[in-house]
């Protein structure tokens, strides 16, 4: 079996591409996939391409239409719905014994990397992917300091999901600063050691970014 330099087989590597591209919105739902673009694009054969292809349509993240194509699956409603209900439940509590465990000093680098991004909105310079990165990076944080292992674990297990739905939402924002300063209110909160306020505003936070994903006419997935 042929394999990467990291030592990965070509078809692994193909999947994690593909994967990952999904993951970060470079590839939209609805988008047709041609195994010899994405083969030229990678360096590679078909074969491996065409193998990590069926892995993501047994997935579930993408689909094949009979005479059509392959084509990235679009998200469903009670996909957005039934992630961001767990999400909302997991991360709300996780951040009640988080507090506990983010320093002062990575609080304060939080918070000038969001005011900076302020600045740069203010400046009409934007950059939604250090955006999306940093918001990432921010409640990647919340679960990796939860004393729960279960809940850093069932987190883990959905981050590539929820990384793709969490793109969508900031896609959808245009203006970023909303977002920014409810950051800024939670790092805040975190400060001040407060569980229960800053649970409560992690809910509310999630419920504000699951409502403005795009919702797609069910019945067109």
């Amino acid at each position: 079996m042929s394999r990467n330099s990291s030592g990965l087989s070509l078809s692994d590597d193909a999947y994690n591409r593909i994967k990952n591209a999904l993951c970060h919105g470079e590839l939209k739902p609805g988008t047709i996939l041609s195994e010899n673009r994405l083969a030229s694009k990678y360096s590679m054969s078909r074969t491996p391409v065409r193998e990590a292809i069926h892995r993501l349509v047994q997935e579930g993240w993408l689909e094949v239409r009979n005479g059509h194509g392959t084509y990235v699956k679009h998200l469903s409603s009670k996909d957005i719905d039934d992630l961001y209900e767990v999400r909302l439940l997991l991360e709300s509590q996780a951040a009640k014994t988080a507090v506990y465990e983010i320093t002062d000093a990575e609080i304060d680098a939080f918070e000038r990397r969001f005011q900076e991004l302020c600045e740069h909105l203010l400046a009409g310079k934007t950059d939604d992917q250090t955006f999306f990165d940093l918001d990432w990076e921010f409640h990647s944080l919340i679960i990796s300091r939860c004393r729960n292992t279960y809940i850093r674990s069932i987190m883990e297990n959905n981050n590539r999901n929820l990384r793709r739905y969490q793109r969508l939402s900031a896609d959808t924002l245009g203006d970023i600063r909303e977002s920014t300063d409810k950051h800024l209110h939670l790092l805040a909160l975190i400060r001040k050691r407060d569980p229960e306020a800053l649970s409560e505003a992690i809910a509310e936070h999630i419920r504000w970014a699951a409502g403005i994903i795009p919702r797609p006419d069910d019945t067109a997935s």
